[in-house]
């Protein structure tokens, strides 16, 4: 009878204890949420970087650009395509430059109401929770940039008649606000990184060395 009571009471004793070690191990909602900055935070300038290293000199402008210019050609204005290819060129570098401060900013404002959600929600659910929270000030942010750089030169002078005159035979229309359309393309492309970013973080999120992500993703993992 005693033998049996002992062995119950350490059952009770080590269920307690598991429990208790469970509770302890919980995240906070503060580190939840730091978890989730730190994946993005990682996500964006890994993203940023691949970005800088792949859109260097002329490769940075989209394709879409290539006939417009050829429309600048025509309308006359072949002696300054060049100087309007290095503007946007330019431009976009110095605006790729700031990138990575432009998505951490951002990332740093966003109030994340369930981050735990986010934490078990699968690949990129943090990437398209912060694409639909901050997309639209993030574009201003990168517009303005590149406004600021387009502003020293012609290019914004030449770039609406150029756009008027392609679009009256294009399939697709170019907008006219060269800024808007270089930066939905750039933020577009950074997004799209971060969500690649973020599944190959969660994939092994122990190598980015942050014992608050750490506690967080192994606890969620554990206790799904």
């Amino acid at each position: 009878m005693k033998n049996v009571l002992l062995v119950s009471c350490l059952a009770i004793c080590l269920s307690a204890c598991s429990t208790l070690k469970n509770v302890l191990l919980e995240p906070t909602s503060l580190e939840t949420v730091n978890a989730i900055k730190s994946i993005l935070d990682n996500s964006a300038t890994k993203a940023v970087a691949t970005l800088q290293m792949l859109n260097q000199g002329e490769d940075s402008l989209p394709d879409e650009l290539k006939p417009v210019l050829q429309t600048l050609k025509k309308l006359g204005l072949e002696d300054q395509i060049g100087d309007i290819q290095k503007a946007i060129t330019t431009a976009s570098e110095v605006a790729a430059t700031e990138s990575e401060g432009i998505f951490k900013d951002a990332i740093a404002e966003v109030k994340f109401t369930d981050a735990v959600s986010l934490v078990t929600g699968g690949d990129d659910a943090a990437t398209k929770v912060l694409k639909g929270i901050m997309y639209t000030t993030v574009k201003k942010r990168y517009s303005e940039r590149l406004d600021s750089e387009l502003g020293k030169h012609d290019v914004i002078k030449y770039w609406p008649m150029a756009t008027s005159a392609y679009n009256l035979f294009a399939k697709e229309d170019v907008e006219a606000d060269l800024s808007d359309f270089l930066s939905e393309r750039a933020v577009d492309a950074v997004f799209l990184g971060m969500a690649n970013q973020e599944k190959i973080i969660r994939g092994d999120y122990t190598k980015l060395g942050d014992a608050v992500v750490t506690k967080v993703f192994d606890y969620y993992t554990k206790n799904k």
